[in-house]
Parts: C-alpha cells; sequence; structure tokens
C-alpha cells in the first residue's frame, strides 16, 4: 500500500493506494495520525486508487472518524471505486462516514 499527504485550504487529503487490510493498516493508521495536525480543519480520505478494503480498514476509518470528531474537525471519504463502494456500503460505514464521489464533493461538502 501506498500513502500521499496533500494538504489544500486547511484540508488533508490522504491518498491511500493499493490494499487496505489487516497487514497494513495499524501502519496507515501511525501514519495518518502522525500527519494530522491540530490545525487541520478535516481530514478526506482519497480511496481512487485503493484496490480491496478489508475489515482492518475499516476499522481504521472510523477510528480515523473518531479521532477528528474528538477535536471538532471534519472527516470524509471520497472517489472510492465501485467494489470499495460497496464494501462501504455493505459494511454500513456510509451511514457513519460521509462518502462523496470526488474530491471536489467532499471539499464542497466541508
Amino acid at each position: 500500500m501506498n500513502v500521499e499527504f496533500e494538504r489544500q485550504d486547511g484540508v488533508l487529503f490522504v491518498s491511500a493506494s493499493g490494499r487496505l487490510e489487516a497487514a497494513n493498516a495499524a501502519a496507515f493508521l501511525k501514519a495518518v495520525r502522525a500527519e494530522s495536525d491540530q490545525r487541520d480543519r478535516a481530514v478526506i480520505m482519497d480511496f481512487e486508487a485503493l484496490q480491496y478494503l478489508g475489515s482492518a480498514g475499516l476499522r481504521v476509518v472510523f477510528m480515523t472518524a473518531s479521532d477528528l470528531k474528538k477535536r471538532d474537525a471534519g472527516f470524509a471519504v471520497c472517489s472510492p471505486p465501485k467494489p470499495i463502494a460497496k464494501v462501504i456500503r455493505l459494511s454500513g460505514m456510509d451511514q457513519v462516514v460521509p462518502v462523496h464521489s470526488s474530491r471536489a464533493d467532499a471539499l464542497a461538502a466541508l
């Protein structure tokens, strides 16, 4: 899995590619927590290049959302490919975390 970070107007974009699963979920969460700054008003996880999202990956998304809620920062997921969007929907994560079709939509919603 590869992770890239980018900031735009006080929003941290986390772009994940490859597979987010048990083997790398803890490292991914650690990287997101290390990069996230108290000055960030929101974090958007961009899953456009994600090929697989396992249950450990879902847990990381929920944990990130929880971390950000505690400090009153926004959170969203954007650009999931159809198979990833299906996992998000079936898990019920879309009922807890906003999911948008593009970065622009996610940014506008925040």
